[in-house]
């Protein structure tokens, strides 16, 4: 399974005309097209008194670019009001990143009997934010709308909201390209599928002052008795063995569902040049489990994790957090991946010891930088690029 190595993703994102970012099943209207490599999301579960659930899910943003270049459509599972999206800071993932990424340490002591300080980050850099082609026109004023409907609008923080209903994919597709959105005709089959399941839509773009760089991150939160990531839509731009990092917040462990928990050998990871070989092990893993499969990376309780700035006031949502990653491609995209509580699970920790030592070249590492360059990442939703009009 090949990786992109950490040093062309700078490249990539230094070199590509600049245009609105994001990870999931997107379209922008750019010139050079580079597949989503990523993406990470948080649910938080909360179970109301009369046994119902609500789930918010948090989605982070990065944005380069006119402000007018930005347009998403998220699918959502019902209809919710304006006033249940907000946004939350910048720098909740990378915090996140920074408690429970997988420490890798030798099975070497150190003269107090401790594992040596030798150690290494899981996940050695940022996912590949990414431009993708508007594609072909799908919409256009011969359409009639009257099987859409916005049932809401709002600014949160840097964004124009609109939540919409629909009782007709092609309606629907055409009323997004109508209104600004570029909709590639590869979108139908994807939209037609969640306007079938009875989901509503939450349509974004940014407020035309908004500067580059990361921005609020969004959350909103609808009534579901468990979450759920619609990659189905994300099947339409993902590069293959895509990295999706999932965690969900509660008062117990979550297990996905539909998707395999892999049992994961940690003892055939081995020290690299650059690190371990832990991704490629894990991706063959997956690949053995079928291609739909997550590793438990960390589950354990909230109070065991240190809270930065950004983090805190969502951690003490829960009491559990759960945090899960796979490698998924494509033509495995097909089912949408869920998950349920699993009370009887054990916890799992991310300090994990592998053989041998790191090799002779490599000096104790230092923990990476991070927050250095902020990722676009994002829900498993349709992402497209807001057209220019003249």
């Amino acid at each position: 399974m090949s990786r992109i190595p950490f040093a062309l993703v700078v490249s990539g994102v230094l070199l590509t005309p600049a245009a609105a970012l994001a990870c999931g099943g997107f379209f922008c209207n750019a010139v050079d097209p580079v597949l989503q490599s990523g993406e990470r999301i948080l649910f938080h579960v909360d179970e109301d008194e009369d046994g119902s659930s609500t789930v918010t899910t948090v989605v982070e943003i990065q944005f380069e670019g006119a402000a007018s270049d930005f347009g998403w459509v998220l699918p959502i599972p019902e209809v919710i009001d304006t006033e249940d999206v907000s946004t939350a800071p910048p720098g909740l993932f990378d915090e996140l990143e920074e408690a429970t990424a997988l420490q890798f340490v030798t099975a070497t002591e150190s003269a107090d009997g401790a594992p040596a300080a030798y150690a290494q980050e899981a996940c050695a850099g940022p996912p590949l934010p990414f431009w993708m082609d508007g594609g072909e026109s799908m919409g256009g004023s011969s359409f009639e709308f009257d099987l859409v409907d916005v049932v809401g609008e709002a600014v949160v923080g840097p964004y124009a909201i609109e939540i919409i209903t629909a009782e007709d994919a092609s309606q629907l597709t055409g009323w997004l390209q109508n209104n600004g959105y570029a909709i590639p005709g590869t979108a139908f089959e994807p939209i037609a599928h969640y306007v079938s399941t009875g989901s509503a839509f939450l349509g974004l773009k940014l407020q035309p002052d908004v500067p580059e760089g990361p921005i609020d991150a969004l959350q909103f939160t609808y009534r579901a008795e468990d979450p759920s990531l619609p990659l189905y839509l994300t099947s339409i731009a993902a590069a293959e063995d895509m990295e999706v990092i999932a965690y969900v917040l509660a008062d117990e462990r979550y297990l996905p569902s539909g998707y395999e928990d892999v049992d994961f050998d940690y003892s055939l990871v081995s020290w690299t040049e650059d690190g371990t070989d832990y991704e490629e092990r894990l991706g063959a893993a997956i690949d053995f489990a079928g291609g739909r499969a997550f590793q438990t990376e960390f589950a354990g309780a909230v109070d065991s994790l240190p809270a930065g700035e950004a983090s805190a006031d969502l951690l003490a949502r829960g009491t559990y957090l759960t945090r899960m990653r796979t490698f998924v491609s494509p033509s495995e995209m097909t089912l949408d991946p869920m998950w349920r509580p699993a009370p009887d699970a054990s916890d799992v920790s991310n300090v994990r010891v592998i053989g041998g030592s790191p090799v002779a070249s490599r000096e104790e590492p230092s923990a990476p930088a991070r927050g250095s360059i902020p990722v676009a990442l994002a829900f498993g939703l349709l992402l497209v690029g807001a057209r220019r009009r003249a």
